[in-house]
């Protein structure tokens, strides 16, 4: 016994360890990270209350708050602002609830959970926009300053470029506030709830792209201090070295703090072999970053049952188990059970939580029983208990088309499959919240059209920076991309790569604004403008995958290489992000062509303005193209789960206000249950989840009308590879 409890607290250190001070939880869409990042903000502020504990999410597309239930917030009152750090965002309205030494700024939110005030648990959704427009108020007139003394810019260049939004800032952001956090002391310990795979990895590279920035900053006060020291033989530090310093030093104790041992990552992942293979990446990234990674969350695992769908799903599980025991040596494995019920709110959060604290670290093996403690003693039906005569049938979706394992057509027949699109469509979009099936339904449409028109030219794209195309396709896709069929590409962007092509392309012409600094300036003067202009090339701006994507896309539509184009796009805050962008890259482009107007008579670069006159005209076309409901098709994707409604929802709003045509979706990943096709549910976990699902549907139903949508049953096996997506893709659109 004592045994076993010395294994449970080794497995589970990031909820016993009393030295951790940051625990983030990452890892591909939709395998439970707000769930498990909720789950131990909960357990902890109830096991620590003398801990001031907060819980934040990075992800743009919160679900922390959906997570726990929408409790009721509790507005903090007024309080005198504590000192705070240089580097504070939010100096003169840090005021909250004051409580001896505890004041919460109002952004973030106290928690009122089934009717318990949880006094040192704090939840803040961080708004990246807010943040930014906070942290240029507090400093903006400092790299004014900075600016003027280090470029040829005027106060009205530098203002416009400053006022401009900045794509991609979600990451940028996150890990600023992350520095605040920090740097501030306000917390005992902070539970970070990341976006999906991709874009968590962009954030882990903040530090290196601020301290760049700094770099670049620092150099453009060189050259003021050289002149100062010059012309006056000394030089006084002001606010602005004081900023570039602070900055600097911030960032480094946040790299510090990820490496060693008060911070703990913990991966979150399914039993399923996309999700293996992506984990396998990421962890590898982990380790290059050398961040402490000790347990693995592995989640929604199948216990042992007589039930022939619950069995099938158990064995294909257990043989991604034995594939994690080659991949994952060294880790604990948590394994949680899958919930009759979606886990949300304080009960059940604090039940998946003391199913981390209870299931023993081991690097093999599966949940061979039902806990004691398990939701399937808890689950209830619509009307009654598991197994109660009142109980609903087991067919509750006899209106709804359905795509079936057992399923078999001959011939196309549209009424219960999927449409497939005007032959004018050029865009195909298929989005939605990390883990609903994006980029198996993308794929599976892909390979299936190539066949349907072979005269069509066809490309799938992702645009997700964690790409997972050539996984499902079970294929090697290089940096050219690859013909799967002779009217078939698939190409995963490598925004790096694409983007280090431009610098070269255009870094020679950038240089030589150097050579018109000598002819009106001192050769000092020239050192330091080279200098800076080399290292502003270098840097890489935020939003680079998606600002790459576009420019690609465009490309491609302007050479007419294909007719059509697959998106497989990434989960849902960064999809907005993408669409979003063209309009950003606008403005910015407004910006560079008044410069460049202003400054004609000073230098001229006649191949980068006429990139930017060509893009400009691109990105309209794209948007003009976007927008037509000839030319373009969103189908949202979703799983029948109350917070995936809830982010639908919001996704479908966003693709409204930006006028892209959307008018189906499907709703992925339903529990097999009607008896036409030969299934009923035979055990509790299916008769509940049936049930549940029932009144999840009703919910998306406020979305689109009920024959707009489109059912996909879960599968006996995963897709994976082209054979299984051409079958799978079939069935989906009503082909045999």
């Amino acid at each position: 016994m004592n045994e076993k409890r010395e294994q449970t607290a080794q497995g589970t250190s990031f909820l016993t360890n009393p030295a951790i001070s940051l625990i983030c939880f990452g890892g591909k869409g939709g395998v439970g990270k707000t769930t498990s990042a909720a789950a131990t903000a909960l357990h902890l502020a109830n096991k620590n209350p003398q801990k001031r504990i907060l819980l934040a999410s990075i992800d743009p597309a919160h679900s922390l708050m959906d997570s726990l239930n929408n409790p009721v917030i509790v507005r903090p009152h007024s309080c005198p602002p504590p000192a705070y750090p240089f580097l504070s965002l939010r100096d003169g309205d840090r005021r909250g609830k004051y409580d001896g030494n505890k004041c919460f700024p109002p952004l973030m939110k106290e928690v009122r959970g089934d009717g318990e005030l949880l006094q040192n648990l704090m939840v803040w959704e961080i708004d990246a926009r807010a943040s930014f427009q906070k942290f240029m108020e507090r400093h903006s007139n400092t790299i004014k300053k900075i600016m003027e003394r280090g470029t040829f810019l005027d106060n009205t260049d530098i203002s416009a470029l400053l006022s401009a939004s900045l794509p991609g800032i979600d990451e940028l952001m996150g890990m600023v506030e992350l520095v605040d956090l920090l740097e501030s002391d306000a917390y005992d310990i902070v539970i970070l709830d990341t976006a999906p795979t991709g874009h968590t990895i962009k954030f882990l590279q903040m530090p290196h792209l601020i301290k760049k920035w700094s770099r670049l900053l620092d150099l453009m006060m060189e050259k003021h201090r050289y002149m100062s020291k010059l012309y006056t033989r000394y030089y006084r530090a002001d606010d602005t070295d004081a900023f570039i310093k602070a900055f600097s030093n911030s960032i480094e104790r946040v790299e510090r703090v990820l490496r060693n041992k008060s911070c703990e990552f913990v991966p979150v992942m399914l039993p399923e072999t996309l999700c293996v293979k992506e984990t396998r990446r990421f962890l590898a990234t982990l380790r290059e970053y050398k961040i402490p990674v000790k347990n693995i969350i592995v989640n929604r695992i199948y216990p042992v049952s007589n039930c022939s769908f619950c069995k099938e799903q158990y064995l294909l599980q257990r043989k991604c188990v034995d594939e994690m025991k080659r991949y994952f040596d060294g880790y604990n494995f948590l394994m949680i059970p899958l919930y009759t019920d979606e886990i949300h709110g304080k009960e059940s959060l604090l039940m998946f939580a003391q199913a981390m604290t209870d299931t023993i670290p081991q690097n093999h093996g599966m949940v061979s029983s039902i806990p004691v403690s398990s939701p399937y003693r808890m689950g209830k039906l619509m009307t009654g208990e598991i197994g109660d005569s009142k109980s609903p049938p087991f067919s509750v979706f006899p209106l709804l088309p359905a795509i079936d394992e057992t399923l078999h057509v001959q011939k196309r027949e549209s009424i219960n499959h999927f449409p497939l699109p005007k032959s004018t469509v050029k865009f195909l979009l298929f989005g939605g919240k990390g883990g609903v099936g994006k980029t198996t339904i993308a794929s599976a449409t892909a390979v299936l059209f190539s066949e349907l028109y072979p005269e069509k030219r066809i490309l799938l794209f992702s645009t997700d920076p964690a790409h997972s195309l050539a996984d499902c396709l079970g294929v090697t896709i290089g940096s050219d991309g690859l013909f799967v069929k002779n009217n078939l590409s698939v190409w995963e962007l490598d925004a790096e790569e694409e983007y280090e092509k431009l610098k070269r392309l255009y870094s020679e012409e950038m240089k030589d604004l150097t050579m018109v600094f000598g002819k009106r300036d001192t050769a000092i003067n020239v050192i330091f403008e080279k200098e800076i202009i080399e290292s502003f090339i270098d840097l890489t701006p935020p939003g680079l995958d998606e600002i790459m994507a576009i420019a690609t896309i465009i490309d491609y539509i302007d050479k007419e290489i294909f007719d059509l184009f697959i998106l497989d796009t990434a989960p849902t805050g960064h999809l907005i992000r993408f669409l979003e962008m063209p309009e950003l890259v606008i403005d910015w482009l407004k910006i560079f062509f008044n410069l460049f107007l202003k400054y004609k008579n000073i230098f001229r670069l006649p191949k980068l303005s006429a990139f930017l006159i060509d893009l400009s005209k691109k990105i309209k076309k794209l948007l003009n193209l976007l927008r037509n409901g000839e030319n373009s098709l969103f189908v949202p994707i979703a799983i029948p789960t109350e917070m995936a409604y809830h982010e639908t929802s919001d996704l479908v709003q966003s693709i409204r206000n930006l006028k892209i045509p959307t008018s189906q979706m499907i709703l992925n990943m339903i529990q097999p249950h009607s008896q036409t096709y030969g299934i009923s549910a035979e055990c509790a976990l299916c008769t509940n989840k049936i049930a549940y699902e029932k009144k999840i549907f009703d919910n998306f139903s406020h979305l689109f009308p009920r024959e707009s949508m489109y059912i996909i049953n879960k599968q006996y096996e995963e897709v994976c590879g082209i054979k299984d997506l051409e079958h799978f893709g079939r069935k989906l659109y009503g082909y045999f």
